[in-house]
Protein backbone atom coordinates (compact mmCIF):
# COMPACT_ATOMS: atom_id res chain seq x y z
CA UNK A 1 0.00 0.00 0.00
CA UNK A 2 1.35 3.40 -1.15
CA UNK A 3 1.07 6.02 1.27
CA UNK A 4 1.78 9.85 -0.23
CA UNK A 5 4.26 12.10 1.56
CA UNK A 6 1.32 14.93 1.42
CA UNK A 7 -0.87 12.71 3.76
CA UNK A 8 2.34 11.62 6.28
CA UNK A 9 2.70 15.24 7.01
CA UNK A 10 -0.72 16.29 6.78
CA UNK A 11 -1.68 13.25 9.72
CA UNK A 12 1.55 14.47 11.86
CA UNK A 13 0.88 18.19 11.32
CA UNK A 14 -2.69 17.63 13.05
CA UNK A 15 -1.86 15.18 15.82
CA UNK A 16 1.04 17.58 16.68
CA UNK A 17 -1.14 20.33 16.60
CA UNK A 18 -3.77 19.05 18.81
CA UNK A 19 -0.84 17.99 21.17
CA UNK A 20 0.67 21.28 21.46
CA UNK A 21 -2.95 22.78 21.41
CA UNK A 22 -3.79 20.52 25.02
CA UNK A 23 -0.11 21.12 26.63
CA UNK A 24 -1.04 25.22 25.57
CA UNK A 25 -4.10 24.72 27.82
CA UNK A 26 -2.36 22.49 30.53
CA UNK A 27 -0.11 25.73 30.71
CA UNK A 28 -3.04 27.89 31.01
CA UNK A 29 -4.62 26.27 33.56
CA UNK A 30 -1.60 25.96 35.53
CA UNK A 31 -0.85 29.47 35.36
CA UNK A 32 -4.46 30.25 35.78
CA UNK A 33 -5.75 28.22 38.38
CA UNK A 34 -8.90 27.64 36.66
CA UNK A 35 -9.59 24.32 34.88
CA UNK A 36 -12.80 25.97 32.41
CA UNK A 37 -11.39 28.47 30.44
CA UNK A 38 -14.20 28.93 27.98
CA UNK A 39 -18.09 27.94 28.19
CA UNK A 40 -17.80 24.73 25.51
CA UNK A 41 -15.03 23.19 28.26
CA UNK A 42 -17.82 21.88 30.87
CA UNK A 43 -21.31 23.83 29.63
CA UNK A 44 -23.13 22.33 32.75
CA UNK A 45 -20.28 24.00 34.93
CA UNK A 46 -20.11 26.97 32.94
CA UNK A 47 -23.88 27.61 33.33
CA UNK A 48 -23.07 27.27 37.13
CA UNK A 49 -20.27 29.73 37.46
CA UNK A 50 -22.56 31.86 35.73
CA UNK A 51 -25.65 31.87 38.28
CA UNK A 52 -23.07 32.00 41.15
CA UNK A 53 -21.32 35.16 39.11
CA UNK A 54 -25.34 36.74 39.14
CA UNK A 55 -25.67 35.46 42.68
CA UNK A 56 -22.69 37.49 43.83
CA UNK A 57 -23.86 40.24 42.47
CA UNK A 58 -26.86 40.29 43.96
CA UNK A 59 -24.84 39.82 47.07
CA UNK A 60 -22.96 42.79 46.68
CA UNK A 61 -25.62 44.74 46.65
CA UNK A 62 -27.51 43.54 49.47
CA UNK A 63 -24.25 43.41 51.30
CA UNK A 64 -24.33 47.53 50.83
CA UNK A 65 -27.97 47.78 51.82
CA UNK A 66 -27.16 45.65 55.13
CA UNK A 67 -24.65 47.75 55.95
CA UNK A 68 -26.79 51.09 55.33
CA UNK A 69 -29.95 49.53 57.02
CA UNK A 70 -28.05 48.54 60.33
CA UNK A 71 -26.08 52.09 59.75
CA UNK A 72 -29.25 53.63 60.04
CA UNK A 73 -30.77 51.35 62.55
CA UNK A 74 -27.75 51.88 64.77
CA UNK A 75 -28.31 55.79 64.33
CA UNK A 76 -32.02 55.59 65.29
CA UNK A 77 -31.58 53.37 68.44
CA UNK A 78 -28.93 55.95 69.98
CA UNK A 79 -30.74 58.88 68.81
CA UNK A 80 -33.81 57.29 70.79
CA UNK A 81 -32.43 57.15 73.74
CA UNK A 82 -31.38 60.46 73.64
CA UNK A 83 -34.95 61.05 73.36
CA UNK A 84 -35.69 58.59 76.05
CA UNK A 85 -33.16 60.37 78.88
CA UNK A 86 -34.72 64.03 77.92
CA UNK A 87 -38.59 62.71 78.73
CA UNK A 88 -36.96 61.03 81.59
CA UNK A 89 -35.94 64.72 82.74
CA UNK A 90 -38.98 65.95 81.86
CA UNK A 91 -40.82 63.83 84.38
CA UNK A 92 -38.84 64.14 86.99
CA UNK A 93 -39.59 68.37 86.31
CA UNK A 94 -43.19 67.82 86.20
CA UNK A 95 -42.94 65.80 89.25
CA UNK A 96 -41.24 68.82 91.07
CA UNK A 97 -43.89 71.22 89.76
CA UNK A 98 -46.85 69.37 90.91
CA UNK A 99 -45.21 69.61 94.53
CA UNK A 100 -47.21 71.74 96.62
CA UNK A 101 -44.30 73.78 98.05
CA UNK A 102 -43.40 75.38 94.96
CA UNK A 103 -43.86 78.59 94.01
CA UNK A 104 -44.94 80.57 90.45
CA UNK A 105 -40.55 81.83 90.43
CA UNK A 106 -39.60 78.40 91.14
CA UNK A 107 -42.21 76.90 88.69
CA UNK A 108 -40.63 79.29 86.09
CA UNK A 109 -37.37 78.07 86.12
CA UNK A 110 -39.00 74.30 85.53
CA UNK A 111 -40.17 75.79 82.87
CA UNK A 112 -37.45 76.94 81.33
CA UNK A 113 -35.79 74.28 81.62
CA UNK A 114 -39.02 72.01 79.64
CA UNK A 115 -38.91 74.54 76.95
CA UNK A 116 -35.17 73.64 76.54
CA UNK A 117 -36.02 70.06 76.93
CA UNK A 118 -38.63 70.64 73.51
CA UNK A 119 -36.02 72.26 71.94
CA UNK A 120 -33.02 69.08 72.21
CA UNK A 121 -36.13 67.26 71.35
CA UNK A 122 -37.05 68.88 68.06
CA UNK A 123 -33.56 69.11 67.33
CA UNK A 124 -32.76 65.02 68.40
CA UNK A 125 -36.30 64.46 66.12
CA UNK A 126 -34.58 66.61 63.12
CA UNK A 127 -31.04 64.63 63.06
CA UNK A 128 -29.88 63.87 59.81
CA UNK A 129 -28.36 60.33 58.70
CA UNK A 130 -25.55 58.99 57.31
CA UNK A 131 -26.68 59.99 54.05
CA UNK A 132 -26.98 63.49 54.96
CA UNK A 133 -31.17 63.42 54.99
CA UNK A 134 -33.83 63.46 57.82
CA UNK A 135 -33.58 60.21 60.19
CA UNK A 136 -36.55 60.68 60.83
CA UNK A 137 -38.40 62.55 58.02
CA UNK A 138 -38.73 61.51 54.45
CA UNK A 139 -36.11 60.80 52.12
CA UNK A 140 -36.93 63.82 50.10
CA UNK A 141 -35.48 65.86 52.79
CA UNK A 142 -36.72 68.87 54.76
CA UNK A 143 -37.63 68.79 58.34
CA UNK A 144 -38.89 66.12 60.29
CA UNK A 145 -40.53 68.24 62.66
CA UNK A 146 -41.38 71.70 62.15
CA UNK A 147 -41.23 74.24 65.51
CA UNK A 148 -43.91 76.20 64.47
CA UNK A 149 -43.12 78.78 68.14
CA UNK A 150 -46.61 79.07 69.26
CA UNK A 151 -46.90 76.05 71.05
CA UNK A 152 -48.02 73.67 68.27
CA UNK A 153 -45.40 71.81 66.01
CA UNK A 154 -45.97 70.34 62.23
CA UNK A 155 -45.12 66.66 60.86
CA UNK A 156 -44.71 66.50 57.33
CA UNK A 157 -47.90 64.37 55.78
CA UNK A 158 -46.09 62.73 53.41
CA UNK A 159 -43.28 61.02 54.93
CA UNK A 160 -42.91 57.51 54.23
CA UNK A 161 -40.05 55.57 55.78
CA UNK A 162 -38.50 53.56 53.15
CA UNK A 163 -38.31 49.88 52.96
CA UNK A 164 -34.30 48.71 52.28
CA UNK A 165 -33.91 45.60 50.13
CA UNK A 166 -31.44 42.86 51.95
CA UNK A 167 -32.14 39.76 50.58
CA UNK A 168 -34.44 38.29 47.46
CA UNK A 169 -37.89 38.89 49.01
CA UNK A 170 -37.26 40.80 51.69
CA UNK A 171 -36.63 44.22 52.76
CA UNK A 172 -36.32 46.44 56.28
CA UNK A 173 -37.61 49.68 57.69
CA UNK A 174 -34.39 50.90 58.26
CA UNK A 175 -35.85 54.06 60.80
CA UNK A 176 -38.88 55.76 62.04
CA UNK A 177 -40.86 58.66 61.43
CA UNK A 178 -40.83 61.23 64.17
CA UNK A 179 -44.87 61.43 63.62
CA UNK A 180 -45.03 58.12 65.71
CA UNK A 181 -42.10 58.55 67.73
CA UNK A 182 -43.68 61.63 69.56
CA UNK A 183 -47.79 60.48 69.00
CA UNK A 184 -49.52 60.38 72.41
CA UNK A 185 -53.40 58.19 72.79
CA UNK A 186 -55.84 59.71 70.66
CA UNK A 187 -53.99 61.55 68.67
CA UNK A 188 -55.01 65.07 69.01
CA UNK A 189 -51.81 66.10 70.77
CA UNK A 190 -48.47 65.07 70.38
CA UNK A 191 -45.29 64.93 73.10
CA UNK A 192 -44.01 68.47 72.38
CA UNK A 193 -47.14 70.04 72.04
CA UNK A 194 -47.99 68.50 75.66
CA UNK A 195 -44.78 69.32 76.84
CA UNK A 196 -45.04 73.25 75.75
CA UNK A 197 -48.14 73.85 77.15
CA UNK A 198 -47.14 72.25 80.46
CA UNK A 199 -44.10 74.93 80.21
CA UNK A 200 -46.05 77.41 79.06
CA UNK A 201 -48.66 76.87 82.48
CA UNK A 202 -46.25 76.71 85.15
CA UNK A 203 -44.76 80.26 83.00
CA UNK A 204 -48.31 81.52 83.50
CA UNK A 205 -48.85 80.49 87.45
CA UNK A 206 -51.42 80.17 89.35
CA UNK A 207 -53.31 76.59 90.13
CA UNK A 208 -51.65 74.59 87.55
CA UNK A 209 -52.23 71.16 89.76
CA UNK A 210 -54.83 69.67 86.95
CA UNK A 211 -52.65 70.61 84.14
CA UNK A 212 -49.59 69.23 85.42
CA UNK A 213 -51.49 65.61 86.73
CA UNK A 214 -52.65 65.67 83.47
CA UNK A 215 -49.20 66.03 81.87
CA UNK A 216 -47.65 63.51 83.82
CA UNK A 217 -50.05 60.75 82.66
CA UNK A 218 -49.21 62.12 78.85
CA UNK A 219 -45.19 61.58 79.44
CA UNK A 220 -45.85 57.89 81.03
CA UNK A 221 -47.67 57.67 77.39
CA UNK A 222 -44.63 59.39 75.95
CA UNK A 223 -42.06 56.89 77.16
CA UNK A 224 -43.94 54.09 76.66
CA UNK A 225 -44.12 54.96 73.06
CA UNK A 226 -40.48 55.87 72.93
CA UNK A 227 -39.63 52.37 74.19
CA UNK A 228 -42.33 50.72 71.99
CA UNK A 229 -40.50 52.41 68.87
CA UNK A 230 -37.33 51.64 69.99
CA UNK A 231 -38.12 48.10 71.05
CA UNK A 232 -39.33 47.67 67.47
CA UNK A 233 -35.83 49.35 66.20
CA UNK A 234 -34.29 47.11 67.75
CA UNK A 235 -35.57 43.61 66.31
CA UNK A 236 -35.13 45.03 62.83
CA UNK A 237 -31.40 45.58 63.92
CA UNK A 238 -31.45 42.23 65.31
CA UNK A 239 -33.45 40.88 61.88
CA UNK A 240 -30.27 42.94 59.70
CA UNK A 241 -27.54 41.29 61.69
CA UNK A 242 -29.00 37.79 61.54
CA UNK A 243 -29.07 38.40 57.80
CA UNK A 244 -25.67 39.73 57.42
CA UNK A 245 -24.26 36.15 58.98
CA UNK A 246 -26.69 34.39 56.69
CA UNK A 247 -25.25 36.51 54.17
CA UNK A 248 -21.58 35.88 54.84
CA UNK A 249 -22.59 31.83 54.96
CA UNK A 250 -24.04 32.23 51.75
CA UNK A 251 -20.90 33.55 49.91
CA UNK A 252 -18.82 31.30 51.75
CA UNK A 253 -20.50 28.52 50.44
CA UNK A 254 -21.00 29.56 47.53
CA UNK A 255 -17.21 30.54 47.17
CA UNK A 256 -16.48 26.82 48.27
CA UNK A 257 -18.47 25.21 45.34
CA UNK A 258 -17.42 27.93 42.58
CA UNK A 259 -13.51 26.63 43.89
CA UNK A 260 -14.50 22.90 43.44
CA UNK A 261 -16.06 23.56 40.00
CA UNK A 262 -13.71 25.85 38.37
CA UNK A 263 -10.62 25.75 39.96
CA UNK A 264 -7.57 23.23 38.37
CA UNK A 265 -5.99 20.18 40.54
CA UNK A 266 -2.45 21.47 40.07
CA UNK A 267 -1.14 18.03 40.83
CA UNK A 268 -2.81 16.43 38.31
CA UNK A 269 -2.28 19.45 35.90
CA UNK A 270 1.00 19.77 36.49
CA UNK A 271 1.63 15.54 35.59
CA UNK A 272 -0.84 16.06 32.21
CA UNK A 273 1.37 18.50 30.98
CA UNK A 274 4.73 16.71 31.52
CA UNK A 275 3.19 13.45 30.06
CA UNK A 276 1.50 15.56 27.80
CA UNK A 277 5.16 17.31 26.70
CA UNK A 278 6.65 14.30 27.00
CA UNK A 279 4.58 12.62 24.51
CA UNK A 280 4.95 15.72 21.93
CA UNK A 281 8.92 15.12 21.95
CA UNK A 282 8.50 11.71 21.09
CA UNK A 283 6.27 12.29 18.83
CA UNK A 284 8.44 14.89 17.04
CA UNK A 285 11.76 12.65 17.37
CA UNK A 286 9.71 9.77 15.87
CA UNK A 287 8.30 12.14 12.95
CA UNK A 288 12.13 13.50 12.67
CA UNK A 289 13.54 9.82 11.90
CA UNK A 290 10.48 8.41 9.65
CA UNK A 291 10.69 11.79 6.99
CA UNK A 292 14.30 11.20 6.76
CA UNK A 293 13.58 7.35 5.40
CA UNK A 294 14.58 7.57 1.64
CA UNK A 295 11.61 4.83 0.65
CA UNK A 296 9.35 6.22 3.70
CA UNK A 297 6.79 7.01 0.36
CA UNK A 298 6.59 3.13 -0.30
CA UNK A 299 5.81 1.72 2.78
CA UNK A 300 3.91 -1.44 2.80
Amino acid sequence: MQISTSLFYANASSRFSKMSERASELQTQISTGKKILKPSDDPAAAQQLAEFDRKDADAAVYGTNITLAGSLLDQADGVLSQISTQLTRATELATQAANGTQTDATRKIIATELNSIVGSLVGLANTKNVRGQPLFGSASGGLAVVDNKDGTFTFPPDVQVSEVPIADGQSVQATESAKRIFSLAGGSDNTLAMLSKLATTLNAGGDVSATVSSALDQIGQAVNQVADVSASVGARGARVDLQQQLLVTANTDRTELRGKLEQVDMTDAVVQLQQMMTALSASQASFSKLSSLSLFDYIK
